[in-house]
């Protein structure tokens, strides 16, 4: 086990310093489009908030056309650096342009896979507390279950069920598949590979978990500075980070070329 756990880490490690290495190389490109998303998120919040002050039938039509806008634009920019991701992971020429920019489908794809895990997260919340309900009769209180016990359990399963179909984004945008189809091949090909993703992603989040712990305990500078790492570091990092990921379990990959749902579960 002592043996699985270091090489699982030196290979989580490696991946690391691939991407750091991709992203050195690359950096315009990648921080380019994480500011595009940052630009893209604030301006949506802002325009929200100023025309939220008229409620006339005129501006409520506005506000719709810039809702499906700021979606389309959003979106269709995760896909593009995505794909900008998956060409320099794979070390490919890049195509171009039009080359990035997802076709209608993959969009409408992307949304629906989006969209189905918004539906497990519904479902997941309810069955725990469900499954909490329990709790009260061995004298937890109400309280205690409802902010502190289902908050855990269902952050810890939404954490696997993220693991697992993470990946779905990278065959609709790659290879052209439906929701449904890109989920299972997620599902197959991250079968197995829980314990490696669960270190890269610890190793990806672990700034902004210090982040979050300087800024607790009032260390306001190095909060800062570390926001600042995040922001023009870790953030770029991550698309590169899981489509190394990515390119390598499908290198090792083994399934078929329809995987069967059930038998990839667990």
């Amino acid at each position: 086990m002592l043996n699985y756990l270091k090489d699982i880490t030196f290979k989580a490690n490696d991946v690391f310093l691939r991407a750091i290495d991709i992203l050195m190389r690359n950096y315009v490109s990648i921080a380019g489009l994480c500011f595009l998303l940052f630009i893209t998120s604030n301006l949506s919040t802002y325009l929200s908030s100023y025309l939220s002050f008229y409620s006339d039938s005129y501006f409520m039509g506005l506000k719709v056309l810039l809702l499906l806008l700021f979606i389309g634009l959003y979106f269709s920019l995760q896909l593009v650096l995505l794909k900008n991701a998956i060409v320099l992971a794979r070390g490919e020429k890049k195509p171009g342009f039009w080359g990035y920019v997802p076709s209608f489908s993959q969009f409408v794809n992307y949304i629906i896979g989006l969209l189905f895990y918004s539906l497990i997260a519904f479902v997941v919340y309810l069955v725990m507390y469900v499954l909490c309900f329990p709790l009260l009769f061995l004298g937890i209180s109400m309280d205690t279950v409802r902010s502190e016990i289902h908050p855990f359990l269902t952050g810890v399963i939404m954490l696997f069920v993220l693991i697992r179909t993470t990946f779905y984004p990278f065959f609709i945008i790659e290879h052209g598949f439906n929701t449904f189809k890109s989920y299972k091949f997620s599902l197959a090909m991250t079968k197995g590979n829980v314990f490696r993703l669960l270190i890269v992603i610890f190793i990806v989040a672990s700034t902004h978990l210090l982040q979050l712990g300087a800024e607790h305990f009032g260390y306001t500078l190095v909060s800062q500075i570390l926001g600042l790492v995040n922001s023009f570091v870790i953030i770029p990092i991550v698309s590169i980070v899981m489509s190394i990921v990515y390119v390598d379990m499908m290198k090792s990959y083994k399934g078929g070329a329809d995987p069967s749902l059930i038998d990839n579960i667990i």
